[in-house]
């Protein structure tokens, strides 16, 4: 076994140092991942450009990577017994490390615990043993850590779409309740936005809409491929006009907002969905107001908004179930993976400031190599 691991640091608004941290000695309830694989979603990106400022991740000398897949490298014996896993099993980590004691977690909401500890976000690399990111070879497993088993025929690019796919299910069935039949709309085309698209169908929505802008032409094209009935460039049309058009003004049941940085798409939603109808904001805005926004309608219509940040348990083992059953036809959606010695190139790409001509849609670090 690897007496050190190598870490991709970000010390500062973008700039990462490559630096070697000694691997921990384990407690019998802690263990050490040996990582095969690092998803990026657009928090990464934010991260990384100094976005984060003003909020509680803005932490730094940090390890990213809060997508998080490996093989379990060492564990205590009371981990093992609570995770079900021994040393060589594969295993993919939730982001969050849930304390178990504060108020959230007593009402079984671990994904808002109150101790703000986890993954890739959460915790400097001076805060021992440093190794709380997935953009290294290894990462500490704390003794809170939640990880689930997964089969090794799954291949690595589609597993690394186990987080984002997690969210779709919460965002697009679980918490919206979604039934058989009902519309849905999707607003945004990103990776979560096309996995909100296989969650929807997987809930038995009976149509479902997906709306991007003249640059999300191959992203659109991914949501037709993935199941979507009608996709909406909102350059070229009134996305409010052709939903209400394609419902017979009745509106859809479920609005699911997962557009990153665009304040029109919440003002737009509200305007979209039925009377009695489910809005789920889950695409973070940078802290921007939203201008035009008129409460009164969703107090009139009687509208539910409800607020997503992340997946829990259930969410991450329907998602586990997906990509073993169909991850086949999610492999399109891998669009890139780098080595970890390329973080800085992968998280520009992320950032759409490296065109190498693919169109980015999943992003992965593939530390195993």
């Amino acid at each position: 076994m690897a007496e050190t691991a190598d870490a991709a640091v970000l010390t500062g608004p973008r700039n990462f140092e490559f630096r070697e941290f000694g691997l921990p000695d384990i407690a019998p309830d802690e263990g050490v991942l040996r990582v095969e694989a690092a998803g990026l979603c657009g928090t990464d990106y934010e991260q990384y450009t100094g976005h984060l400022a003003g909020t509680p991740w803005d932490i730094t000398p940090i390890i990213p990577g809060h997508e998080i897949m490996g093989w379990i490298d060492r564990v205590g014996p009371e981990a093992a017994k609570r995770w079900g896993a021994k040393e060589g099993d594969r295993v993919v980590v939730e982001s969050i490390i849930p304390c178990g004691h504060c108020f959230q977690c007593a009402i079984g909401k671990t994904t808002l615990c109150e101790s703000n500890l986890g993954y890739g976000l959460y915790a400097s690399t001076e805060k021992a043993p440093g190794l709380w990111g997935g953009y290294a070879s290894h990462m500490y497993l704390h003794p809170n850590t939640l990880v689930h088993k997964v089969s090794d025929d799954i291949p690595r690019d589609v597993l690394s779409l186990f987080n984002p796919l997690s969210n779709g299910v919460r965002w697009a069935y679980e918490a919206p309740n979604t039934q058989m039949g009902e519309i849905v709309v999707i607003e945004g085309p990103g990776q979560r936005g096309l996995l909100c698209v296989v969650a929807a169908r997987e809930a038995g929505a009976g149509t479902v809409i997906v709306t991007g802008t003249a640059d999300d032409a191959h992203r659109l094209e991914l949501a037709r491929q993935l199941g979507a009935d009608i996709t909406i460039d909102v350059d070229a049309d009134n996305p409010v006009e052709r939903v209400m058009q394609a419902t017979g003004g009745r509106g859809a049941d479920v609005v699911v907002e997962v557009s990153a940085g665009a304040t029109q798409p919440i003002v737009d939603a509200v305007d979209m969905v039925r009377r009695g109808g489910r809005i789920v904001l889950a695409g973070l805005k940078s802290f921007k107001p939203v201008g035009n926004l008129i409460t009164d309608k969703i107090v009139i219509n009687e509208i539910q908004l409800i607020g997503l940040l992340s997946a829990g348990w259930v969410s991450i083992e329907r998602s586990l179930d997906i990509l073993k059953r169909r991850g086949g036809e999610l492999q399109p959606l891998c669009s890139h993976m780098f080595p970890l010695e390329e973080t800085d190139t992968a998280v520009r790409a992320l950032g759409r400031e490296v065109d190498d001509g693919n169109e980015v849609v999943h992003i992965a670090l593939d530390v195993a190599g």
